[in-house]
């Protein structure tokens, strides 16, 4: 399984991974001091999907990385 992350260095926030993701995982955030909008992926709401990926985002600031399975306790 993969989910998004985004290099906020190279997202412009022009929004269209925003208007793309069909399940609200993107959400677009200001990075102080500046009025710079960036767009940040929320993990518990990504699946992977690769909608919002290259060659949509025109800044190719979105990767899709593997997600570590969730460890197993044996009781």
């Amino acid at each position: 399984m993969r989910e998004a992350c985004i290099d906020s260095s190279l997202c412009d926030g022009c929004q269209d991974c925003l208007e793309v993701c069909v399940y609200d995982a993107v959400t677009l955030v200001r990075i102080p001091p500046s009025k710079r909008l960036t767009a940040i992926v929320d993990p518990d709401r990504c699946c992977g999907c690769k909608l919002c990926d290259h060659p949509l985002c025109p800044q190719d600031a979105i990767e899709l990385r593997p997600v570590r399975p969730l460890a197993t306790s044996s009781v």
